[in-house]
Formats: C-alpha cells, structure tokens, sequence
C-alpha cells in the first residue's frame, strides 16, 4: 500500500506504523501544536472504492467523537488530505489482551479477569446508553494502558440504533470467534450481540481458549450456531460457579436468555478478592470505641459518595457537552474552505476546547479512580504520576513495587488520597519541580513515601484529613518540612502473620460485628451457648484482642458482614 503523507496539516508528524487491518491502517504521530502522541487511522487508499467505506469511515468519526468515557478510546480530529481520509485519535500505549494472552501462554487468574472486564463493561455500558453498538469486541481490540486502566478500541463496526446497516449485503464484518449466533445466521443485532463477544473474551481470559474453534470459518461458525459450549469450569477449575453461570449465559444461543444489559451483566459478576470463608486473616490494631470507628467510616464513605456523584456531573454535564462542542467546531472548521483567519481562529478554539476536555477529565479521575477500583494501588499511582507530568510538567519518579497481594481497599484508597493531596500541595504551594513517590511491601510493613523539592513551607494543613484517615486505619504517618520548604512523609502499615480462623469462628465473627448477643448467635448458628464461647474464645485470642467491641471493630474494618437480600 502506498504510504500517506508524513506531515498532516502542517501539525501532525507520523512516527510509526502500529497496527494494519483490511480497512485501516494506523500509525503513531506527534501533535506538533500541543505536543503530544497521537494515534492517526488512515482508511486504506484501495478501500475507497465506491462510497461505502467513506461511509462507514465517517460514521466511525461521529460514533466516538459522541463518547467520551474512560474506558473508551478518545477522538481528537478528523480530516482528509489529498486521498487520504484519517482519524486523529487518543494514543494508548500499553497492550492488548490478545498480546498479554499470548505472552502469559495461559488463561489469567480469574480476579486478573474480572478487573479487565469490569473496565470492558463499564465502556460497553456508557456506549450502550448512548445508542451504540460496538459490533467487534475481541481481545486485540482492549488495550491496557501501562497505568492500569483498560480501554476499548476501534469503533469502526460500530452502528448507532437510528443507522442503517452498510455492510454489504451477504457481507460479514468482525471476528467469528467472537461473533454472536444471530450474525452468523443474518439476524438482527442490538446490545445483546456486545454481550456475547464479552461472554467469548471472558471464556478465553479465565480457560486459555476461545469457547469454539475449527479449521476454518465454516466449521467455527457452525459450532457456535449449534453445538453447545463446555462450561469453563471443566477446563479451568478455579473458576467459580457463580462466574461459570455468568460465562453461560452470556454465550446462550438465544439473545433472549442472555442478560438484558451490561450493568445486568456487572451487577452479577462474583466480587473480585472476595473476603475468605476461611484460611487467612491479618491482624490489625483496632481502635478503641466500634461507635467512634463507625462514626469515622460513615464520614469516609460518605465523602467518597460524593466524590463519585460529582464525578458523575462532571462527564455528564461537562465533558459531554465540551465534546459536542468539539465535535461541532471540528466540522464547521472543514467547511471553511480557504479561509485562513476564519480557520486558524476556529482553530485556537478547538486547541482550548481539547486541553478543557482534558483538564475536566483528570479531575474526574482524581474524584472516582477507576484504575484503583479495578487493577490496584500501583497502577493507579503510575496513572496520577502520568497526569502530574502533564498538567503540571512536574518531574515525578515514581518507584511502586508491584506488591504480593492488594491490601485493604481502605487503605489503598487512603494512599492515593495521601498522594492526590500531596501532589496538589506540591503543585499549588510548594512550586515543586521534582516529586518522588515510593511504595513498597517489606517482610512485616508496607510502607510508602513521597517526597518533593519545593520552596514553600506551608501547605501541610492541606493533609490534615487524609492524616487522620491514615491513623484511623491503623498506620503511622511522619511528616517533614526543612527551612528551605523542601518536604518529605513515610506512611506505614504493620502486617503482621496470617490468621487462620475455621469457617464456624467466621460465622461467629460475623455475628458479633452484627451486635448479636452470645444466646442469639447460639440461636443463629444452632448450637449451644457454650460451643459460641469455645468459638469466641478461639477467635480473641487468634486476633490478639481483649473484646467483643475489639473483634467486632476488626470484622467491620475487613469487611467480614453478611450479605442480607434485599
């Protein structure tokens, strides 16, 4: 294929070529004008015949510049140059699933799993509710930035409800690996047919294997029209019953059976690192009153609700509303033909609209962190260092031991409060030009530090609150500012040998954090009053605690409270 341009509108310098398929072919770029990579999509020059696939082209160009979400794929530009019609799209470095399959030469562990697809679901789900069909979910088509968080890619099957079809007729487009059977036999298609792929993707994340395959196309297609899928728990056992009975159903025959929608699909996914039935507890200094304790988490949760609903306003009201405006003046811009004042003003405007739609996204990100929520607290340090270099040009070293299990969410989220904080003071007080962030497990702590080299000395009462978070959680936390306003804290948590409790001491446990009496636990459980004090006797001294109020204050800190329906 001949090569395109290497200067696109005297603004966009292509790099190199990054990925190439039957319609497209993509390469890496920099943005001369806001200096950045950028991800350019040039529809193949042998593909112009007729006015289908500019059709398809264009329509691909007002589907994702009408998404704006964080697990989807961002459009900044598009344009034409001499034959060459491209999209300027967000650049994402990383991999994708396909890659990270097969560079595990395995299936992933099933929480590693259930982290991507939460991310897969949660964009499938905003594109659904904005009329949007992807068509074309499959692993090469989920990246994985190096911060953690997961994006879906290439719209270009995709079709709004209101669209005709384009694809020509008796013409398949997609993947038949992870095509749904209505496509195959030339039905219709709505959200339904996305949840099958995610049902197909699922299947080989957690087995290792497609749900069906065959020597060609044909004898593909044919099972997955007719033959009945091995359920994923007989190839991978520690599938759990619960994720095997999603898996199921989203691959049925029948889009009636499947699952309605994407959030149906999130609301019946097994929680991932699910607090233990039995086997290993850690211990933890617990504070001295349960009514003090649940007075502060009530305050903690509370602020984070309402973090997330601002969040929420943020890419409802704000962010949508930028890139309509975007999208608008992208257009108005091409249909101005040689006016060079005119162009270049709509231009600047365009410019300041791209940095508002990004500023407004990172601070949505800081209110509702998605990537600790689904990948961890390294990862979503790397994503924060990522956004510090960008918005405040801040040299940012950032050393996070990727670490042998995720710890408390509490104090994952308390950590990254630490950091977000931190950063912000660093930034808007201290006018640091250097930050360094630590994390890392050690044979009894987990300890984590940040650092600056700022001119400012106040500031620190900016970390007051994310302070006595941290001791609340049961952490140390030391702070220092030297005479030239360079400053420096250590973050510690003790974590102390596991403790192994037998499922009956749990079901106590949890019954003492429910308030319930000795006498109604013995009613509960259906045994004695006496075999509740062996069990809680047990329980108190494997905790190292001295008291019921104690035991209940660690079962409520690690989450050990019954689900009730309803």
């Amino acid at each position: 294929m001949i090569s395109p341009p290497d200067i696109l509108k005297d603004r966009y310098r292509l790099l190199d070529p990054i990925g190439k398929g039957g319609m497209a072919v993509v390469y890496r770029a920099r943005d001369e004008t806001l200096g950045r990579d950028v991800a350019i999509k040039f529809l193949a020059t042998d593909r112009l015949v007729g006015d289908e696939a500019s059709a398809r082209f264009l329509r691909e160009a007002r589907t994702i510049a009408r998404l704006a979400h964080p697990n989807i794929m961002a459009l900044y530009d598009v344009d034409r140059q001499d034959s060459w019609h491209y999209l300027v799209l967000e650049y994402i470095p990383g991999q994708d699933i396909q890659t990270l399959l097969v560079d595990r030469g395995d299936s992933l562990p099933v929480d590693e799993a259930l982290d991507l697809m939460r991310g897969v679901l949660a964009g499938l789900d905003y594109a659904h509710g904005q009329g949007v069909i992807h068509r074309d979910i499959k692993p090469a088509n989920i990246m994985i930035t190096p911060g953690g968080q997961v994006k879906l890619t290439d719209f270009g099957l995709a079709l709004t409800r209101e669209e005709v079809r384009l694809t020509r007729e008796g013409m398949l487009l997609g993947t038949v690996l992870y095509m749904a059977p209505e496509i195959l036999s030339g039905g219709g298609f709505d959200t339904r047919t996305d949840l099958y792929a995610v049902g197909a993707v699922l299947y080989e994340l957690v087995t290792g294997r497609v749900p069906f395959s065959g020597d060609s196309m044909i004898a593909i297609a044919s099972l997955i029209l007719n033959a009945p899928v091995t359920p994923p728990r007989d190839l991978n056992a520690r599938v759990p019953q619960a994720l095997d009975d999603v898996i199921t159903r989203l691959l049925a025959k029948d889009p009636g059976q499947r699952f309605a929608s994407t959030q149906d699909v999130l609301d019946a996914l097994p929680q991932t690192r699910p607090a233990p039935q039995s086997g290993a507890l850690k211990r933890d200094a617990p504070p001295p009153d349960i009514r003090l304790y649940a007075a502060q988490e009530d305050k903690a949760a509370a602020l984070e609700a309402e973090r997330r609903r601002v969040a929420g306003l943020l890419q409802g009201d704000v962010i949508e509303s930028l890139n309509l405006l975007l999208a608008q003046t992208s257009a108005f811009e091409m249909s101005l033909g040689r006016d060079q004042q005119a162009r270049m003003a709509l231009s600047v405007l365009t410019s300041l609209t791209r940095q508002a739609i990004q500023q407004v996204r990172d601070l949505e990100n800081n209110l509702h962190p998605a990537a600790l929520e689904t990948l961890g607290l390294e990862p979503a340090l790397e994503a924060l260092a990522d956004q510090a270099r960008r918005a405040h040009g801040l040299q940012v070293t950032l050393a996070a031991e990727r670490l042998p299990e995720r710890p408390n969410p509490q104090i994952e989220l308390a950590l990254l409060r630490l950091a977000q904080d931190a950063l912000d003071r660093a930034t808007r007080h201290a006018r640091a030009s250097q930050v360094t962030i630590r994390l890392a497990q050690h044979d009894t702590t987990l300890e984590f530090a940040f650092a600056d080299n700022g001119t400012a000395i106040s500031g620190t009462e900016m970390l007051r609150a994310v302070r006595q978070r941290i001791e609340q959680l049961g952490g140390t936390i030391q702070v220092a500012v030297d005479l030239d306003g360079s400053f420096a804290l250590t973050v510690t948590f003790a974590l102390e040998p596991p403790v192994y409790l037998t499922p009956r001491e749990i079901e106590a446990l949890q019954l003492v954090a429910e308030g319930l009496s000795n006498k109604e636990i013995a009613a509960e459980l259906v045994i004695s009053p006496r075999t509740v004090n062996y069990h809680l006797d047990n329980v108190y001294s494997k905790l190292a605690v001295n008291s019921r109020t104690e035991a209940a204050i660690y079962a409520l800190r690690h989450g050990f409270v019954r689900q009730h329906p309803g």
